[in-house]
């Protein structure tokens, strides 16, 4: 089979269901599902929706000046793309590096092309031809090649930071010529292995093309020793060596970053000269800075003052549904399975008795049933997000909203009584301590507590809770989940698969979610893909190993006279597409 070289549909894609983004804040309870749209795409977009609608432009969009913006840069450790494994950063390398393929935020459904204005795909998914557009420069002036694509990826493999999962899967990266890239899987027992989530994956910032001549000048290497003797990060911390429509020219950690216009830039010369991005971490803060006119957007506005800031005419509001999600995930192996194995993983456990609790299904399931959700998403949200009934949020093939389970207390009475804990049980919850997070342990604690369970809070430092979660250490954790691309593998692959993050940590290593998630990263087929994903979602159902806890709505303010804000859900916002 040989697939539509321009346009391809993202069979290979996670099939996002209609936005659930709205004017007011969604309701606590979880909509049906939208009518599947004929199309072949396998995606749709969750669209943005704007509660202040933005008038209408009278004039051609001026061109120059600056913009600024108001964001926590909190996140921001490095800005280079082949150690950078944050949320800030895929922002910022979107607008200077390009990528080889892309996903718009007005369509999900399609990947179009970027530096790759065609391409090829066998019918197995096991090798990609690139062919490059040959009008791109870099901007330094370099033409953009196949060997920096080559270059770029092995790079990213090499220094073996953050961002390489993005290329899991991927054997071999090589130019066919100046212009042409192909890209083969890895192979096992002789059989090259299938990848169809790659061209999804392949348009994450992370995968954007380095000028490999500006990079190499600069200490460069995309050798197989690369982890220990590249030395241009300290340089890519200040500058960019990309193609995108901006070049970074500063970066001061936790006080602002700088972007000026890529004025060679192939699609055309912004309409802002320069980008100022100031850090600033108090929402209340960065909502007075927008209302005073000090900035132009703010990263996101804190549901509790949006009447603040629907009070100012000048400002306008974009609430947009993320794929963002919040968890609690519970141990699916008992501490004697683990100390048969592993003694010296055993001593290392965290509440070894919370262990010997939570391994039983009919206790997870009692968990589920006692939280209330409706009033976490109302206490911490505002109400603004909203549920899906597992793990995988609502936007993804296969999720059904209807199958979301709300509290039931007497049901999660019966099920304590079935697990042998008829008068109560108690055990420890760890979580990364912040207000957030503090607020909403403390409601979980509150509801348990009406269902005969007693919660100990165990809050840690993040490192610390990160080193614990990691090492399997943990009963029960309280955590947070955000796509770097958009393919339903982002959510089946790391918790379905034994093997990997999520279900690796919580030692989830369930033979029949292992089978589906197994199925759905290795076939294209959209009607096969929904189908495992119905299955898979009745297992962690069934299983309860993790329970959503809420489902984010991110809102956004900017001034009235800004122009083309459009939500991308792993980027932000393309500040190419913003004018005045």
């Amino acid at each position: 089979m040989k697939i539509n070289r321009l346009f391809v549909f993202v069979m290979l894609v996670a099939i996002l269901i209609p936005a659930l983004a709205g004017c007011a804040p969604a309701a606590t309870a979880v909509p049906a599902a939208p009518a599947a749209t004929a199309a072949p795409a396998a995606t749709s977009a969750p669209a943005a929706a704007t509660e202040v609608p933005a008038p209408a432009a009278t004039a051609a969009p001026a061109s120059g000046g600056t913009l600024v913006i108001a964001m926590n840069l909190d996140d921001v450790v490095t800005l280079d793309p082949a150690y950078a494994g944050e949320t800030t950063n895929l922002f910022i390398h979107i607008n200077t590096y390009d990528t080889l393929v892309d996903i718009r935020p007005e369509d999900l459904n399609t990947i179009v092309p970027r530096l790759a204005e065609k391409w090829d795909v066998n019918a197995d998914f096991t090798e990609f031809v690139f062919h490059l557009r040959k009008d791109a420069k870099f901007a330094s002036g370099n033409p953009v090649t196949a060997q920096d694509v080559v270059f770029s990826w092995n790079r990213l493999l090499n220094v073996a930071g953050a961002p390489a999962f993005n290329l899991d899967g991927v054997g071999k990266v090589e130019a066919v010529d100046d212009y042409t890239v192909k890209v083969s899987t890895t192979v096992t027992d002789g059989k090259a292995q299938p990848l169809p989530q790659f061209l999804s994956s392949a348009s994450n910032p992370s995968l954007g093309i380095q000028d490999s001549k500006l990079v190499k000048e600069h200490g460069g290497t995309d050798a197989a020793d690369a982890k220990t003797t590249d030395k241009a990060k300290e340089w890519l911390d200040q500058n960019s060596a990309g193609s995108g429509p901006f070049i970074l020219t500063k970066w001061s950690p936790k006080a602002d970053i700088e972007l000026t216009a890529n004025k060679n830039y192939w699609k055309g010369v912004p309409k802002f000269d320069k980008v100022v991005i100031t850090h600033v971490s108090d929402p209340t803060t960065k909502l007075q800075m927008l209302d005073r006119g000090d900035v132009d957007m703010i990263d996101s506005l804190s549901s509790d003052l949006v009447e603040n800031a629907k009070a100012n005419p000048d400002i306008v509001i974009s609430v947009d549904q993320s794929l963002d999600e919040n968890y609690l995930a519970m141990t699916y192996v008992c501490p004697d399975v683990i100390k048969a194995k592993d003694p010296e993983k055993f001593k290392a456990l965290q509440s070894p008795d919370s262990f010997a609790i939570l391994c039983k299904k009919e206790v997870r399931q009692a968990v589920a049933y006692a939280i209330d959700y409706e009033g976490i998403t109302k206490a911490v949200l505002n109400g603004y997000g909203t549920r899906a009934p597992s793990i995988i949020p609502i936007g993804i093939i296969g999720v059904d909203p209807s199958k979301t389970q709300g509290r039931d207390l007497a049901k999660a009475k019966e099920l304590l009584t079935a697990a042998g804990y008829p008068n109560g049980v108690t055990f420890d919850l760890y979580y990364a301590s912040n207000s957030t997070r503090d607020t909403v342990a403390a409601k979980i604690k509150n509801d348990l507590a009406e269902a005969g369970i007693t919660l100990n809070l165990k809050p840690l430092e993040q490192s610390v809770y990160l080193t614990q979660m990691r090492a399997q250490q943990l009963p029960m954790a309280f955590g947070g989940w955000t796509p770097d691309y958009l393919d339903v593998t982002m959510w089946t692959d790391y918790f379905g698969l034994g093997d990997r993050s999520i279900a690796f940590r919580m030692n989830f290593m369930n033979p029949d979610a292992n089978k589906l998630a197994t199925l759905i990263r290795t076939t294209s087929d959209p009607a096969v893909r929904k189908d495992a994903v119905e299955k898979l979602q009745a297992v962690f159902i069934e299983e309860m190993p993790f329970t959503m806890l809420y489902q984010s709505q991110y809102i956004h303010a900017f001034r009235k006279d800004l122009q083309g804000f459009k939500f991308h859900p792993v980027w932000f916002v393309d500040l190419f597409g913003l004018s005045k």
